[in-house]
């Protein structure tokens, strides 16, 4: 229980990262504010959570007043413990072929929305003098794949962000942190490309696919004591893929 009594905010929670987060939370005593733009899918996916210590709030990571009434409802009360920025956009479109508004709506959910969270719930972390940020990055900021550019951009600048978040919020207790899951199937928003699916998984080094559950293991330890001396910081959990790079285990798939 080592988030007994904590308020943990999670974005993108109806998605398979954020449902393997808030039930490990919950089963940690957390208290959770969950958020996603799908409504129906959030309630489906806090169904078998604790009734009585979850909180849910819509919300469109594309609009500032929804990012501002997010940010109010998270600070309303108890100051959270934990932010964890896990909703992210990444749909595979060949770069030329990208129009302006799908650039503007990725970095708009990927990057610009975990700023704005950064600095109002932050604001709020910093003036209580504790409180641990997670950033969801991926691995995609180090490989520029020709049909995802936008996405590996957006990651890039959610890392530096991090950094620089760090850097501003730690001399008052906070602590910001990246992390970069593995590969999980199941997302309701991306058609993956043909043989995408098999190449992620044979980059693995470890000899099986990563799991949701081997994510959420990684934020619960960035949010807890145990990492108390950890800012900064981005910890992969791609089982070793972003460095295998060998015959057999492209990187880049064919659509």
């Amino acid at each position: 229980m080592r988030f007994n009594g904590q308020k943990i905010v999670i974005t993108g929670a109806a998605g398979v990262y954020g449902r393997a987060l808030a039930a490990r939370f919950a089963a940690e005593g957390a208290t959770l504010l969950l958020t996603d733009r799908d409504a129906a899918a959030l309630a489906q996916s806090a169904a078998a959570l604790p009734a009585d210590r979850v909180a849910l709030h819509p919300a469109d990571l594309c609009d500032d007043a929804s990012l501002d009434a997010l940010a109010a409802a998270a600070n309303a009360g108890v100051t959270p413990h934990a932010l964890i920025n896990n909703a992210g956009l990444y749909p595979f479109v060949p770069l030329m072929d990208v129009t302006p508004a799908e650039y503007d709506r990725i970095l708009d959910v990927n990057t610009r929305a975990p700023f704005r969270l950064m600095q109002g719930i932050g604001r709020a972390m910093a003036d209580a003098g504790r409180g641990s940020i997670v950033n969801v990055t991926s691995a995609a900021a180090d490989v520029v794949r020709g049909n995802g550019v936008p996405y590996g951009a957006s990651k890039c600048a959610l890392e530096y962000l991090t950094r620089a978040f760090a850097i501003e919020l730690g001399p008052r207790g906070v602590r910001v942190n990246s992390a970069r899951p593995g590969f999980a199937e199941g997302s309701a928003e991306v058609v993956m490309p043909t043989g995408y699916a098999d190449a992620i998984r044979a980059r693995s080094l470890l000899g099986r696919s990563g799991q949701p559950e081997d994510f959420a293991a990684v934020v619960l330890f960035l949010c807890s004591d145990e990492a108390r001396f950890i800012t900064g910081s981005i910890l992969d959990n791609g089982g070793g893929g972003h460095i295998n790079r060998r015959d057999g285990a492209s990187t880049r798939a064919r659509s």
